[in-house]
């Protein structure tokens, strides 16, 4: 089962995604959480619109473009919350989602979230390290990959000039070990506390000989930041 939900704030052109929605498949279940039904308007008319249709729209509704946009979806459930309310409309997307997984192979796509608000951009990164977390998400022009304890993830197509970078979920700042391959700094010489690595790159050698990048988090979760045109090849999220 695929669940993605769509959040307010900048996200990346539909057609940079594609090999991404390629490799996870179409959503059983899309959530649009306030404006980021603008955004599924946007994906729905690219992937088109038996791709992206939302079953439940979620939030206080104060930045939508248009509110007759509800109208536009009358099987959706819409679930709106008053402005002043202990959590974001993306955390409760995320609650919802997390009720509606059947199983622990079950993931959950955020697409959106990112622009100027520092606050909002922390807020999400934060999260991670809740049970009601997303696997992935499309931010900007990376793709970020959650992996808790045991998780494992190759990809390929990953360019020269292609950033790389890893960073602890908040609960594992000083715990937890990224094993990898592939990389130009790898695993012997990343950081022990914090983010592991900043700006790394693909070895010459994976990139001459077209072979992936892996990463598989020990004792501890994960954030990898992707380009967002990668391929994944095999993922397993590993423990919360």
């Amino acid at each position: 089962m695929h669940i993605v939900i769509f959040t307010g704030g900048e996200s990346p052109e539909p057609e940079l995604a594609e090999n991404f929605f390629s490799w996870a498949g179409r959503p059983s279940l899309t959530v649009a959480a306030d404006s980021g039904l603008d955004t599924l308007e946007l994906y729905a008319g690219f992937f088109g619109k038996e791709y992206f249709s939302p079953g439940a729209i979620v939030g206080d509704m104060d930045s939508i473009s248009d509110r007759g946009l509800l109208e536009k979806y009358p099987h959706a459930k819409i679930m709106e919350s008053p402005a002043d309310k202990d959590f974001s409309d993306t955390e409760l997307s995320l609650f919802h989602c997390a009720n509606e997984k059947k199983t622990p192979r079950d993931i959950i796509t955020l697409v959106g979230g990112n622009g100027g608000r520092a606050d909002h951009f922390i807020g999400i990164y934060e999260t991670f390290a809740s049970d009601e977390h997303a696997d992935f998400w499309i931010c900007g022009n990376q793709l970020i990959v959650r992996l808790g304890d045991g998780g494992f993830l190759s990809a390929y197509g990953i360019g020269k000039k292609d950033v790389i970078s890893a960073a602890r979920i908040p609960s594992f700042y000083d715990r937890g070990t990224l094993d990898t391959s592939g990389l130009e700094w790898g695993s012997d010489v990343m950081r022990k506390k914090g983010m592991p690595s900043l700006s790394n790159r693909i070895s010459k050698n994976s990139l001459e000989k077209s072979l992936p990048v892996t990463f598989a988090a020990r004792d501890g979760g994960f954030l990898v930041f992707l380009p967002l045109g990668c391929r994944i090849e095999k993922f397993s999220p590993g423990e919360k």
